[in-house]
Parts: structure tokens; sequence; C-alpha cells
């Protein structure tokens, strides 16, 4: 499972009254998009919709292989 160590904030913005967090998966190219009260908070929602997404554990490394040195994070 993606734990916390594998997510990095990239940008923290407004949108229409709410705070939003980027979050990169370290490695990858993968960002994810959510509003949420704290850091923390969007740290949870992230990892829950990459679990949703079927993001575990091997499937990142094969695809942090993949990606390699042209990960944007």
């Amino acid at each position: 499972m993606v734990s916390k160590s594998d997510l990095k904030v990239v940008e923290v913005y407004e949108l229409l009254g709410e705070v939003r967090y980027r979050i990169c998966v370290k490695g990858t190219n993968i960002l994810v998009n959510v509003n949420a009260a704290s850091e923390e908070d969007a740290f949870e929602k992230a990892i829950g919709i990459l679990v949703q997404a079927g993001l575990d554990d091997e499937s990142l490394e094969k695809l942090r292989k993949i990606v390699g040195d042209k990960a944007k994070c």
C-alpha cells in the first residue's frame, strides 16, 4: 500500500474558497489533487484515491523502474 512517505506536497492553492493540495507520488509522474483542511488530511485523501486506483507496492515499484529519471518528483 502507498504510504505517506511515498508522497510529496507539490503545491497548496485556493480555488473557489477551498484549500487544495497537489500531491505527487515520489519517483513517478502521478499527481493527485484534493481539497483538505490540513496537509495530513490531504495525504490521507490522496492515499485513498491511489488505493482505489489500484496502486500497491508492487505496481509502484514497477512504475518507478519504468519512469526512472524522468519522474517529476
